[in-house]
């Protein structure tokens, strides 16, 4: 589901997909507005919220539905491609797609991936969900998904967390993603990428033996900040925002990185 959050600004559009729950919850307009209002900003929320698409539970097939999606918005030209936490495994595959299409589509952008563990590949086979562990999951999205109704961002949601019918939709969605991200094995991605990455996470990300150091081979600047991954969109939110603004800037988003990695690094004023 694609949510035009700000669609003014001469910019390459970003396409920004969700996280492992199918929506980018502290991602909304008013982020879009830190961003800059020269930046067309667009969400790929997870189908289904609205109760009228179907629910996708793998990411190869969000992969072609939300490629279809950014080809109907943006048939030609230059745009930009990122996304959140699992997220990031989505938009790494979508990259791909338009680069071999011959897009330009800039570095990928990586908000704070998640941390793959070492033997990641293998999981498809081994990873089953009961009933019974589905259900209980689905009620534990539920109560997240009404404590999130305070969010400053949660006009933007792509549901009404006031309807209960709406509520019980959005909760099967975000259980059946987070369940297609658990199996998911992703891929090598050659291309080059601009990551956020929380201080927490680092370690999983940076470590020359941890899965994504394999994963991501080509060009690479990572941008490390001092704040967990549940705080780097609410206390960080300006200072995620600011390094975002930079990385979308012309200047910043040739294709022609160097292979050099900026790792660890941290905003000197990002307690501002």
């Amino acid at each position: 589901m694609l949510a035009p959050l700000q669609t003014s600004g001469d910019k390459p559009p970003l396409f920004f997909v969700h996280g492992i729950r199918g929506v980018a919850f502290a991602v909304g307009s008013q982020f879009a507005r830190l961003v800059g209002p020269d930046q067309p900003f667009y969400l790929i929320n997870a189908s289904g919220f609205d109760g009228q698409g179907p629910i996708i539970d793998s990411v190869p097939e969000m992969v072609l539905a939300y490629l279809k999606e950014i080809r109907a918005a943006l048939p030609t030209g230059p745009l930009r491609v990122g996304g959140m936490c699992s997220g990031c495994m989505i938009t790494l595959e979508i990259a791909r797609a338009l680069r071999q299409e011959g897009r330009k589509t800039g570095p990928a952008i990586l908000l704070d991936p998640p941390v793959l563990p070492v033997g990641f590949e293998k999981r498809w086979d081994t990873i089953e969900v009961s009933p019974d562990l589905e259900n209980r999951f689905l009620r534990e999205v539920r109560v997240w998904l009404m404590s999130k109704r305070s969010d400053p961002d949660s006009d933007d949601l792509p549901f009404d967390a006031r309807d209960p019918k709406r509520l019980r939709a959005a909760a099967a969605v975000a259980t059946r993603t987070t369940i297609a991200f658990a199996r998911h094995v992703p891929h090598e991605f050659s291309g080059p990428i601009h990551a956020i990455v929380s201080e927490n996470r680092a370690p999983g990300f940076l470590h020359p033996q941890m899965p994504w150091r394999k994963l991501l081979t080509g060009p690479r600047i990572v941008h490390v900040l001092p704040w967990a991954h549940m705080e780097l969109l609410q206390g960080g939110r300006s200072t995620v925002a600011r390094l975002l603004k930079f990385m979308l800037d012309e200047d910043t988003w040739s294709e022609n990185l160097t292979a050099a990695e900026m790792s660890p690094a941290s905003i000197p004023a990002a307690h501002a």
